[in-house]
């Protein structure tokens, strides 16, 4: 099965919107193991909808839309499909009650022009919308192929796929997908690709490397006609895959939508650990990462952001004769403010960070990218040195991941 996303609207090629759904329903797609090899952005014109409409129909099997499902004049995606089908929209009862019902739970009057959303061709498949006021709809365009229209908004567009575009996609491929997401830390994209090329040349089962900020994450997908015959396939590919890489693999999970932070969390609920956190270059970050973990308040009891050389003494009692005397991007000040914040919070384990982000005040000796991160607990605290490189953000994002990282392993010590 071809795949291809139609994302509509003049507001996303301004730049006035961020295109998330295509990245959204890319990841989708790919982990149902349906191939695209296309995608387009079109504003909100009929002329060019139509000719976008008809290349992707060309060319894919399956077209799913995001937008122009509203009830103003520029919402034109179901109109222009239904035109390329030969079809006329009507309105549809269900769509119809949904959207009155949506408007009398919230007391709102609803006007007119609302009721364009309930118009579709009498052959859509209706996907009801609980989270807005346009419904979706899967409508055949002759030949076997259909377009797949779904709203804009990722708060919308998101459950509505998830909830019955996908299972309607999984029920007609004829066969069951298995994934595994391997998580890697600690090794480049390059080196892994070096060490594993051979393996990401298959079809069946697949190795496909995708990247962030200090990471890279592995998705191994096998498929065959049940769940159990897709994992057999999976198990000698996942076993490979860790003899040659080893421990920078820090988890293999079954969705993607793991973290560090959350594999941090979760070894430190296991232990019946609690941490606390001193940043000074991070602001925060390291403590927001673990916080945004359901359940995280039963390990994280704190934090100290000590962003300012005062506050390092006032918050986690650094001595200022420390500070002048080895300055305050330093292992002796990242220690000590771990000691610190760890006595003060009374916890288990705590975790610090100093250093540059930049772009400013670096010098030749401690140049922008210089990060000390600390770890203390009760048998003893160990300094991470780090020389980063990048912008501000990616160094402050890549001092939280080696945090975390820190962390993760202190935790599944012994």
């Amino acid at each position: 099965m071809i795949a291809e996303i139609l994302c509509v609207g003049t507001e996303l090629l301004m730049g006035q919107v961020l295109n998330t759904n295509a990245y959204f329903l890319s990841r989708r797609l790919s982990a149902l193991g349906v191939s695209q090899y296309h995608q387009t952005v079109v504003g909100d014109n009929a002329d060019r909808l139509e000719e976008a409409y008809r290349l992707a129909l060309s060319r894919a099997d399956v077209v799913v839309t995001s937008g122009g499902l509203g009830p103003t004049v520029d919402d034109i995606t179901k109109r222009v499909a239904a035109k390329i089908a030969g079809k006329e929209l009507v309105r549809n009862p269900e769509a119809e009650e949904m959207l009155r019902a949506r408007f009398a739970r919230f007391n709102r009057p609803m006007t007119p022009n609302n009721l364009s959303q309930t118009m579709f061709t009498p052959d859509a498949t209706l996907l009801p919308n609980p989270h807005g006021t346009a419904p979706g709809a899967i409508v055949p365009m002759g030949g076997g192929k259909v377009v797949i229209h779904l709203p804009g908004p990722p708060a919308e567009l998101q459950p509505m796929w998830i909830d019955h575009a996908e299972p309607w996609l999984r029920a007609r491929s004829g066969k069951t997908l298995v994934s595994r997401y391997i998580r890697i830390f600690g090794m480049g994209e390059s080196e892994v690709d070096q060490c594993l090329s051979d393996l990401e040349t298959g079809s069946n089962p697949s190795l496909s490397p995708y990247c962030s900020p200090g990471e890279v994450l592995l998705r191994a997908t096998a498929c065959a006609d049940t769940t159990e015959a897709a994992e057999a396939l999976l198990l000698p590919l996942l076993e490979e895959v860790r003899t040659r890489l080893g421990d920078v693999i820090y988890a293999v999970e079954e969705n993607d939508a793991g973290s560090l932070a959350r594999c941090a969390v979760e070894a430190l609920k296991r232990r019946g650990w609690t941490i606390a956190t001193a940043e000074s270059l991070t602001g925060g970050l390291m403590a927001s990462s673990m916080v945004e973990i359901p359940g995280a308040s039963c390990v994280v009891k704190g934090g100290f952001v000590t962003y300012q050389t005062e506050s390092k003494t006032l918050l986690t009692g650094v001595p200022a004769e420390l500070i002048d005397r080895h300055g305050v991007v330093s292992a002796e000040v990242a220690r000590a403010m771990a000691e610190g914040a760890r006595e003060r919070l009374g916890t288990d384990v705590a975790i610090s960070a100093t250093g540059l982000a930049g772009p400013d005040g670096g010098t030749p000796e401690t140049p922008v990218g210089t990060v000390f991160v600390g770890l203390a607990t009760a048998e003893a605290t160990r300094v991470l040195p780090l020389r980063l490189t990048g912008d501000r953000t990616r160094i402050r994002t890549l001092t939280m991941k080696h945090a975390m990282y820190a962390v993760l392993k202190e935790a599944e010590r012994n």
